[in-house]
C-alpha cells in the first residue's frame, strides 16, 4: 500500500477518533451534573433540605395579602405571634398535587374564634372553592386540605384565603376577620424531578427534591407529615427547621403540628 494512502487512512481514523473523544467530552459535561444529582438525593440521608425558591429575587408584586395576619385590624385578641401562612416571603408556591394540602399557624384558642373561612379563586377571580372550617382547639400549626370538584389546572395560578372570624358567632361583613392569603400554582413535573423522584429510595429523599425544584407546598406537606409519624426523630426535626429558615419561617419551626383542620367535598354547584 503506497505511503500516502496509509497516512490518509491513519489521519481519517484519527479525525473520527478525535470526534468521537470530544462528543463523549461535551455528552460527559453535560449529563454528568444531572446524574450526579440524581444520585445525590437518591442517597439523601445525609443530604440537608435545602428550597430553592423559584423567584429568586423575591419580589411580591402583584401578589395578594399576606403571609401574616392582618393584627389589630381584626376583631380578634392581641396574641404575641399573628396568624401566619407557612409560605415562601413572596407569598406564592408550586405544587404537584391535584388537591394540595396548606398549612398555617393559628395563635388562638377555641373560645376565642367563632368561625373561620377559606376561599380560592382562578385567574379570573372566580370561586373555585369556598367552604366553613372547623376552629382550632389550641395554639399550632394546623393543614388544611383542599377538596374540590374538578383538579387544579397545570400551569394555572390560584389566589387562597384563610380568614378567621373572633366576633358575633358569625361571618357576616359585620364582623372583620384576621386573614392571610397567597398563591399557588400546580405544575407537572419535569424531566429532572421525575428523574430525582425515580431514584428516591426514602420519603426524605423526595422531599429533598420536592425542595431543590422549588415544589414549596409539596415539600412542607411531605415533611410535616414525616414529623407527626416520627416526633422523636432528630433528623425530620432539624429538617424541619431548615425548611422553615429557609423561607424566613424560623420564628415557627419550635411551634406544635397538631393536626388537619377537616372541611367537607366541595362540589362545583355548592359554591356560593
Amino acid at each position: 500500500m503506497p505511503v500516502q494512502q496509509i497516512l490518509g487512512s491513519f489521519c481519517l481514523k484519527s479525525r473520527k477518533n478525535v470526534a468521537i473523544n470530544l462528543f463523549s467530552l461535551i455528552c460527559a459535561s453535560y449529563f454528568m451534573p444531572a446524574i450526579a444529582q440524581v444520585n445525590q438525593v437518591a442517597n439523601s440521608n445525609s443530604t440537608p433540605i435545602h428550597f430553592n425558591t423559584n423567584d429568586p429575587d423575591g419580589s411580591s408584586q402583584g401578589r395578594p395579602g399576606g403571609r401574616k395576619g392582618t393584627g389589630s385590624r381584626g376583631d380578634c385578641p392581641p396574641v404575641e405571634m399573628p396568624l401566619e401562612a407557612l409560605i415562601p416571603n413572596n407569598r406564592s408556591g408550586l405544587v404537584i398535587e391535584e388537591n394540595p394540602t396548606l398549612w398555617f399557624y393559628i395563635p388562638f384558642k377555641s373560645n376565642q374564634v367563632s368561625a373561620g373561612e377559606f376561599s380560592l379563586q382562578d385567574e379570573e377571580k372566580n370561586d373555585v372553592m369556598r367552604t366553613p372550617f372547623p376552629v382550632a382547639t389550641q395554639p399550632g400549626i394546623f393543614s388544611l386540605k383542599l377538596k374540590i370538584a374538578k383538579p387544579l389546572e397545570i400551569n394555572k395560578t390560584y389566589t387562597w384565603y384563610f380568614k378567621l372570624y373572633c366576633q358575633n358567632n358569625t361571618t357576616s361583613k359585620s364582623s372583620i376577620p384576621t386573614f392571610v392569603s397567597g398563591s399557588l400554582k400546580r405544575v407537572a413535573p419535569d424531566i429532572k424531578l421525575q428523574q430525582q423522584l425515580k431514584a428516591a429510595t426514602t420519603p426524605r429523599a423526595k422531599i429533598v427534591a420536592y425542595a431543590q425544584n422549588g415544589i414549596w407546598y409539596t415539600a412542607l406537606n411531605e415533611l410535616a407529615l414525616l414529623r407527626i409519624a416520627e416526633p422523636q426523630n432528630t433528623t425530620f426535626q432539624q429538617d424541619w427547621q431548615n425548611l422553615l429558615t429557609n423561607v424566613g419561617l424560623k420564628n415557627l419551626a419550635n411551634k406544635p403540628i397538631l393536626g388537619e383542620l377537616k372541611i367537607q367535598q366541595q362540589n362545583a354547584s355548592n359554591l356560593p
